[in-house]
């Protein structure tokens, strides 16, 4: 068992922000809310060891773009979320689980662990940021005729906008609906969802994702000081990753669309060459001249030369000088949804971008 505090918290939203790969929310609203959480008590993350194989796991996750996730108040209601499932449900939560892995995602939880006093488990579905609701579900989809509980609750009582969702379906059903929801309102939905066995998310999660991201996240505030080379140089040496490109934003064109933050980031390098980097949330694909470098679930993160601050997505502007590092899939923690390629095939269509192939920073052709 871990108690967490501000080291912790710090380490945790800083590593989450390499491997939100420009997702997952940003470093300003994980420190807000973790800071949050603390005022209140002290969180607690264990081990899906050390729970029984029978207790009962939550996930949380926040659905919407990334411009709505940003910022020092972005507002998420995952109390508001699980007192709904538990009335839907009908079953007594024993931990929670984040959705995923990302500067803001990585602290999911920690309030409620304090309120309800049970602990945030080391398993998140995913030990990096995704776009897609069904790549935090734990394998569910591929289970059509069962049905799981999901509660999203978004807004507030004063803004002229309130979403509360309560569901019995299909995940993949769930899935679509709150994602139309989240779309069709503008308004980041903080979902409660999925209440599974122990000995079921063990199989499935991305066990150990948060203890990673801590270890990163010691090497960015370690290496912060020293400048962006001596960062990527250690991270280079963790991860085995490698820095892919670098070189000056000439255009971000990101736009709100279908509840996603998605375009083209293009980046001009020393020698003359362009990359593009495609992003739906998170950076999905980049490519130099029409040849592909890295695709997802590799981790393509980029970094701000001169503050050595990896970014997330609605940060990049054009002018801004960046740096592109790459990790290949083998060596990143990654729930068992993340070895189903069927579920890239709602992002190739979105982004008109061809994501193939398997193993280190795999093929990826996108058309920009």
């Amino acid at each position: 068992m871990q108690f967490l505090n501000e080291r912790r918290l710090r380490e945790l939203v800083y590593g989450g922000a390499v491997l939100g790969g420009g997702g997952g929310g940003s470093i300003e609203a994980g420190l807000s809310a973790g800071r949050e959480a603390l005022s209140h008590g002290v969180p607690q993350i264990v081990r899906i060891e050390e729970l029984s194989p029978k207790a009962t796991i939550v996930t949380l996750s926040v659905v919407g773009s990334m411009s709505g996730m940003t910022g020092h108040h972005a507002y998420v209601q995952h109390a508001v979320a699980l007192r709904r499932l538990t009335e839907i449900d009908n079953r007594s939560i024993s931990a929670l689980i984040p959705s995923e892995v990302g500067p803001q995602a990585v602290t999911y939880g920690w309030l409620e662990s304090v309120a309800l006093e049970i602990p945030i488990v080391d398993a998140p579905c995913n030990g990096r940021a995704h776009p897609l609701g069904l790549m935090g579900s734990l394998g569910l989809h591929r289970y059509p005729r069962y049905s799981t509980s999901t509660v999203a609750v978004g807004g507030t009582h004063e803004a002229h906008t309130r979403v509360e969702l309560a569901l019995r379906a299909p995940v993949t059903k769930a899935s679509e609906m709150v994602r139309h929801a989240a779309a069709k309102s503008g308004v980041p939905l903080a979902v409660a969802r999925n209440p599974l066995p122990a000995s079921y998310v063990r199989k499935h999660a991305a066990l150990g994702g948060l203890s990673y991201a801590q270890s990163i996240g010691k090497i960015v505030l370690n290496e912060l000081s020293l400048g962006l080379s001596a960062l990527l140089e250690r991270l280079q040496r963790w991860t085995g990753g490698r820095v892919l490109a670098k070189g000056r934003v000439t255009s971000a064109t990101l736009t709100e669309s279908h509840g996603f933050t998605i375009g083209r980031i293009l980046i001009r390098e020393q020698n003359g060459s362009e990359c593009c980097v495609t992003v739906c949330n998170e950076y999905l694909a980049l490519h130099r001249n029409r040849a592909s470098l890295a695709a997802f679930p590799d981790l393509i993160t980029l970094f701000d030369f001169d503050n050595a601050m990896p970014l997330s997505s609605p940060e990049v502007k054009a002018g801004k000088r960046v740096a592109v590092f790459g990790v290949p899939r083998r060596r990143l923690k990654l729930g068992s949804t993340m070895q189903d390629r069927l579920l890239l095939r709602p992002l190739e269509r979105l982004l008109n971008v061809k994501l193939i192939g398997s193993g280190a920073l795999a093929v990826a052709v996108p058309q920009c």
